[in-house]
């Protein structure tokens, strides 16, 4: 399945205006949000038999003004939802007055929301990619939530919980990036760039011996530009945020008392002497103001497997890369970093994604480095 996607990924690119409209509807299909408008005067059962909507700024204005709340999901039918559950986020509402009621254990970030919630989001951000960054909305609002408590952290990535509930991270959905750990029986795994730790904790399932996610300090050394912190449009989260997220995370994973992981504040410079079977480093190179010198210290932590992720471009007629003017980024083809990782030693590179689409001025490409 995952080869015929990268096919398809590399056929679209020779067509740029086909691909950005097949990508366009892709991500409305995928990604939208649904809901329906809430009569707290008829029952649970009624309101899920309503018809759902597409929440977009024309549709939530039809229905503001009769209604004060509305029942919200990024799945388009409601009527599978549990009456049950539905019955608890109205009890938070009627009796609470709460005005977002979410359901931590649902996929579908299941939650009901009032307008003003609603009016205060849409003038922040697009309607449509609600609840994208709710952690920033919330403090100015009364939350209350059913299952696992997680949009009370700040998380990078978008992935499963334990609990069957999905974490809302800035950065989106990590699916796609855990599929390239294999299974970890009897390894030890480095994570380089970590955030939240949601790799740490995916290797851990994958049965990993011991897992460590590398993270720097902020405050001290951001990555390509040490004097400053992150750029503007990248969003900032605190060490302390990451690290109650972690201590959740923890929780979650029923990993209290488990001693085969750990999370450090480093940075990739600094990696020390300690070596790893596997080690995984995704969006971290690009940023980096000596890539070269990561590169060397890389290998050097290696025993078996590394695979990196980086925004990169498409491969020219030499091995190239690219200096980016707006934010300073190196951003390499695959080619480039293919012969980059074998001259600091790794023995067998193969190119797992790559750059095809000549219409997009940045991509990502994966390469797995081998001993």
């Amino acid at each position: 399945m995952k080869n015929n996607k990268i096919f398809l990924k590399k056929l679209l690119s020779y067509f740029p205006f086909a691909n950005k409209f097949i990508r366009k509807a892709y991500y409305k299909y995928n990604y939208s949000t649904f809901f329906i408008p809430v009569d707290l005067k008829i029952t649970s059962e009624q309101i899920l038999q309503n018809n759902s909507y597409r929440l977009n700024l024309k549709n939530f204005t039809r229905f503001k003004e009769k209604f004060s709340y509305f029942l919200i999901s990024r799945k388009s039918s409601f009527k599978d939802y549990p009456k049950i559950k539905l019955d608890k986020l109205l009890d938070f509402v009627k009796n609470n007055k709460a005005e977002v009621a979410y359901d931590g254990d649902d996929f579908y970030h299941t939650e009901i929301t009032s307008g003003n919630v609603i009016d205060f989001y849409s003038n922040m951000l697009s309607l449509e990619n609600y609840p994208h960054k709710f952690f920033y909305v919330k403090k100015n609002f009364n939350v209350k939530n059913i299952g696992s408590a997680h949009r009370s952290y700040n998380f990078n990535g978008s992935f499963r919980l334990p609990s069957g509930g999905k974490t809302i991270g800035d950065g989106g959905d990590v699916a796609a990036r855990l599929d390239f750990i294999p299974n970890l029986i009897g390894k030890t795994f480095l994570d380089i760039g970590s955030e939240e730790g949601y790799a740490v904790f995916n290797a851990l399932e994958k049965k990993a011996k011991f897992a460590k996610g590398l993270n720097i300090n902020e405050a001290k050394d951001y990555d390509f530009f040490p004097e400053h912190l992150r750029p503007g449009k990248i969003t900032d989260r605190n060490r302390n945020e990451i690290t109650i997220t972690q201590q959740f995370l923890i929780k979650e994973y029923g990993l209290e008392k488990n001693s085969n992981f750990k999370f450090e504040y480093n940075n990739i410079y600094n990696l020390g002497e300690e070596k790893f079977d596997f080690v995984f480093c995704f969006g971290v190179l690009y940023h980096l103001k000596n890539p070269y010198l990561a590169l060397e210290n890389l290998y050097k932590v290696t025993d078996e497997t590394l695979i990196i992720e980086t925004q990169g471009i498409k491969n020219d007629n030499y091995p190239n890369c690219r200096v980016d003017l707006e934010d300073g980024f190196i951003r390499h083809s695959s080619n480039a970093l293919t012969i980059l990782l074998k001259k600091v030693g790794f023995k067998k590179i193969k190119v797992l994604f790559d750059a095809y689409d000549s219409s997009m001025k940045i991509s990502n490409i994966v390469l797995k480095a081998t001993k």
